[in-house]
């Protein structure tokens, strides 16, 4: 009866998350686990290296369908991608995952939960105005010098690109956790930012990192798929 319970359960998991899959998508987690699992394995990279890079493209996939669920497992990437970036140095990094984006992570649960639509079981989007815009323009200038110095104190490597990546990191998260189309903008910037970032240590003989360095890349796929999808959905408002 047991065995029989955590079927049925795995099987209501699989269909929630999966149920309406069209085939683009289904084929892009497909091709992206296949291609970060053998590069993972070829490099003998180091499993939670490879499971932190499945993670987040699942997560961005189903932010990119608006799925509630992408949130929850928005916070195990935060989790993984921390511990693999504290091991290489990427202070700044874990100090935004930490303190900013799992803060941000557990309010946007609560943000999705509270506004799905019912019958598509998507979560409803949302428009900024013009004076936020504006302030977040503002806020980002004062928070570049800022995690500047931060990161210079912490020794953090390739420090413009590392505090780059944060500011990008966490506009995207602010405007997903906002509901708002525009996040997937700012998540493409910092996916051309995290090449550079894991890009740098790879070509210096980090090897290992590579499934590091191609997610970013199959997420550049992906986010820009999740910007066309929000797109459309918007029309269909």
């Amino acid at each position: 009866m047991i065995k029989l319970h955590k079927s049925n359960m795995e099987v209501y998991v699989m269909n929630k998350i999966f149920k309406d899959w069209n085939l683009f998508e289904k084929i892009l987690l497909f091709m992206s686990i296949i291609l970060i699992t053998i590069s993972g394995f070829i490099t003998k990279s180091e499993i939670l290296t490879v499971l932190t890079s499945l993670a987040s493209i699942l997560c961005a996939l189903l932010q990119a369908k608006g799925k509630v669920i992408s949130q929850f497992v928005g916070v195990l990437v935060i989790i993984l991608y921390s511990i693999v970036s504290f091991r290489n140095q990427y202070y700044g990094e874990v100090i935004i995952y930490v303190l900013v984006l799992l803060p941000m992570y557990l309010v946007g649960i609560y943000s999705w939960i509270t506004n799905t639509n019912d019958d598509t079981n998507t979560v409803k989007q949302s428009n900024l105005s013009k004076k936020e815009w504006i302030f977040l323009g503002f806020l980002n200038i004062i928070l570049f010098g800022v995690l500047y110095c931060i990161l210079k104190s912490l020794n953090t490597s390739e420090l413009v690109v590392s505090t780059l990546s944060m500011l990008a990191s966490l506009m995207a998260n602010y405007l997903i956790v906002r509901r708002n189309k525009y996040s997937f903008l700012f998540y493409l910037i910092n996916d051309m930012i995290l090449v550079a970032l894991w890009g740098i240590p790879v070509l210096k003989g980090e090897f290992s990192l590579i499934p590091l360095l191609m997610d970013p890349i199959l997420l550049l796929i992906s986010d820009s798929y999740g910007l066309k999808n929000w797109n459309k959905n918007e029309k269909n408002l």
